[in-house]
Formats: structure tokens, C-alpha cells, sequence
């Protein structure tokens, strides 16, 4: 049997990270993988575990699931929580995608900050997720399947330390410490394209040809180390056109498809999205590059849409205008993530007279503003026009209100009746923005 633990030890004492959240969903890969957490723990005091449990009801067992992960948590004296997730399907959806979004969208919701989630996800699993990747098409990057460490679709900061573990040895390894675990009926229904792979077409490929998962393992090492190679390319073209959110279209005019194709995809992997199929990179091209110049442009993926606004490409991720917020005073002010805050600038808006509440509004476009040394009065929405601002992004700035004038339109400017030398103004940011 092969000494898991070594390999396991070997992996996290190679990262800075001494505090490690164990994805735990009762199965045997996660229970082996809670057990060597477990033990790591006990030989480096100063490691910190926790384990989390999600349970999306699919099953008339679920329950009994996650009283197992608690009951095993208590007895080896590990933290646990458990969170129930809706997993509702639309049509043409996957149900295995839809549950799995769900599920890391809670683990990253619960995750603390300073913590690494860890899968149970092994070699076999790797394999799988391969030739998954192939039935759909996957260039170079889909094809180098899972990464062992990586920010996976939602931002959420993942390990897989047992990704070149057979499960096999997992199966061994869970046998040898007498670990009991659960079995999920679910995983025997070859409906799902990786049961399928896993319990009929992959044992006959490996009875037939002598370590052919290890050899496509190490494909797929040789696969990432040529994908490392061409983004270090990339990123050098990225420093052109990439910024954030924004693609800049008129930086790669000459450039030929597939190195487009590529930046995009790069772009989009940086913002740590489900990267979309190469009928929907298609669909990019040709919007970006032949659509006329005003035309609305907006392609749907996976959970956002990529816009074009007058010569750049946009990620727009679904948000609605926040909430307004009254009688805020002088104080700093976080909403969704964003900080408001106010400070003294030699050309600034007056400050409030003591009958006057400040307020903060957005979805401001049609109020009439006057601009600071300017003498022509217009809406906020045209002059956020003029200004470059996606349309999309108008109802989504906010305003400084005097009781019910509009004193400041943020990131745009001072009104002319409220202005003063010496004056306040207000500033967004993100609010862990140092």
C-alpha cells in the first residue's frame, strides 16, 4: 500500500498555509482526507483544521450524512459546520454542475480568510475529469483538467493534495485505519457522464492497457506545464489589452484568431470564471470585431455576460443598484462590498448646513447636473455618457444628495451650485481596499 500520509505530509508542509478547511461530505476520499488532516495536525500544533459539510437535500439520506460528518468530527476533535443548499436545475442544465455551483458557493460564503479549502479529489478522479473535458471539446487549457492548487470558478481558494492518489490506495489506506465512511447511492447511476467513466469504461481501459490512468495523468501534467508555458505569453500581451473587467479590442488589431481566442480565455480565467465553449468564443469573435460600433452587444456565458462598449470588451456580472441610504452624515458608509467615504480636497462640494441631511442615492440618470466650471446643465445619464461609462454601469453610481439636491455625482464630479474651495468630497472603493 502506498504511504498516503507521507505524500499528503510532503504536499502541505510545501505551502505557507497553517490553517486548512476539509471539504467533508462522508465519502471514503473525504474521510481519508480529514483522517491525514487529522494527523498532520496532531504532529504540527500550530496547523488548524476545520471541516464543512454541504448538504443539498438531493438524497432521502442526506440527513443521516451529515449527522455522520458530525458525529466523526466530534470524536477526532475537529471544528464542523454544516450548510443546507437549494440545488434547483433549469432545463438543459446538469444536474451534477448546478449542485456542485451551489456547493462551492456556500464553501467560499463560509470560508474563513485566512483558509485553504481541501478536496478530496485523487488521481482517478483526474483522469475522469479528462476525458469529461474531451467529450466536450476542451482545447489545451480544459484538457489540462484540475490543478492541484488553484482559485476555482468562484474565486474560491482550493488544494487538492491528493491528486496523484490512486483510489485504490485511498480504499486501502481507509481499510488499514478502519475509517468507516458513507456510501452515496448516487454514485452508482452511470446516467452521469462520470459515473459512466468511472464504474464501465474505465476498468475495461485499464484491464486492457497496463497503468493507462497514470499515463493519462501524467497527459494532463504535460498538458498544464505547456498551458504555464503559453500564459507566461499570454500575459505579456495582457499587460496591453487586459485591465480587470476590460478588454481592449483596438490593442490586438493584427493579432491572428487563436492568440484573440487565447487572450480571451485568459482573461476571463483570471476573473476566475467558468471559461465558455468555443461556439460561445465564436460568438465573442465575431461580436467584437464585425458587430457595427453602436451595436448592444451582450453574450451570456456561464453566469455572466461579455459586453462591448464602443471599443472594449466587458465581464458584467449580474448586480442590481443598491439600496440608498439616508441621513448618512459624515461617515464612512459600506455597501455590498463597496466603501463611501468623505474627505477634505481644495475643490470639493460645500459642506452640509445643519438642517440639511446628506444622502447617498444611486440609479440617478435622470436628475439634471450641472458640472463644476461648466455652464451647460444636462442629465447624469448623458454626462455619464460623454464619460465613457458602460451603460450597464450608469444605475450603478452614486450620488451625494443635500437633503433632495444633488450635490455630487461620484467619480464624475462636484455640482456647480455646491461647489467650494476647500470643500468635501466623496470617494468609492473596495472596502478592503487598504
Amino acid at each position: 500500500m502506498k504511504d498516503i500520509y507521507s505524500t499528503f505530509n510532503y504536499e502541505l508542509n510545501n505551502t505557507e498555509k497553517t490553517r486548512f478547511t476539509v471539504a467533508l461530505s462522508g465519502g471514503v476520499d473525504s474521510v481519508v482526507l480529514l483522517h491525514l488532516a487529522k494527523r498532520f495536525r496532531d504532529e504540527f500544533t500550530h496547523i488548524e483544521i476545520d471541516a464543512v459539510h454541504i448538504n443539498h437535500g438531493l438524497s432521502d439520506n442526506a440527513d443521516m450524512w451529515q449527522a455522520f460528518c458530525a458525529d466523526l468530527c466530534q470524536q477526532w476533535q475537529v471544528p464542523f459546520k454544516a450548510y443546507r443548499v437549494s440545488v434547483k436545475k433549469a432545463s438543459r442544465e446538469s444536474l451534477e454542475a448546478v449542485a456542485r455551483t451551489a456547493r462551492y458557493n456556500a464553501l467560499k460564503a463560509h470560508l474563513h480568510s485566512d483558509s485553504e479549502l481541501l478536496l478530496g479529489q485523487h488521481l482517478d478522479d483526474q483522469v475522469e475529469t479528462f476525458f469529461i473535458r474531451l467529450k466536450r471539446g476542451a482545447g489545451l487549457l480544459g484538457l489540462g483538467a484540475m490543478k492541484q492548487r488553484t482559485h476555482i470558478e468562484n474565486g474560491l481558494p482550493v488544494f487538492r493534495p491528493l491528486l496523484g492518489i490512486m483510489r485504490k490506495d485511498i480504499v486501502e489506506y481507509a481499510k488499514a485505519q478502519q475509517l468507516s465512511h458513507i456510501n452515496d447511492e448516487s454514485n452508482d447511476d452511470i446516467r452521469f457522464d462520470r459515473n459512466f467513466l468511472r464504474n464501465q469504461i474505465l476498468p475495461e481501459l485499464n484491464a486492457r492497457f497496463k497503468g493507462f490512468s497514470n499515463t493519462v495523468a501524467r497527459v494532463v501534467n504535460l498538458l498544464q506545464s505547456q498551458q504555464q508555458l503559453l500564459d507566461e505569453y499570454i500575459a505579456e500581451d495582457a499587460k496591453k489589452c487586459i485591465f480587470h473587467h476590460r478588454f481592449l479590442l483596438n490593442e490586438v488589431i493584427g493579432f491572428s484568431r487563436a492568440r484573440i481566442d487565447n487572450l480571451i480565455r485568459y482573461w476571463l480565467q483570471q476573473n476566475n470564471l467558468v471559461l465558455p465553449s468555443q461556439k460561445v468564443l465564436d460568438q465573442v469573435y465575431q461580436q467584437a470585431f464585425n458587430a457595427k460600433i453602436d451595436a448592444q452587444v451582450s453574450i451570456e456565458c456561464c453566469g455572466f455576460a461579455i459586453k462591448r462598449y464602443q471599443d472594449a470588451l466587458f465581464i458584467v456580472l449580474p448586480q442590481a443598484a443598491p439600496e440608498n441610504q439616508d441621513n448618512i452624515g459624515l461617515s464612512s458608509v459600506i455597501i455590498e462590498s463597496q466603501e463611501f467615504s468623505v474627505e477634505k480636497r481644495a475643490q470639493g462640494a460645500r459642506a452640509p448646513f445643519m438642517d440639511e441631511q446628506v444622502n447617498l442615492r444611486f440609479d440617478i440618470g435622470a436628475e439634471k447636473f450641472t458640472l463644476q466650471h461648466r455652464n451647460c446643465t444636462k442629465s447624469v445619464s448623458t454626462w455619464l455618457k460623454e464619460a465613457g461609462i458602460p451603460p450597464w454601469q450608469r444605475p450603478l453610481v452614486a450620488g451625494i444628495y443635500y437633503n433632495n439636491q444633488l450635490v455630487q455625482v461620484i467619480g464624475l464630479g462636484i455640482s456647480k451650485h455646491a461647489y467650494a474651495e476647500n470643500g468635501l468630497c466623496w470617494q468609492q472603493k473596495e472596502a478592503n481596499e487598504n
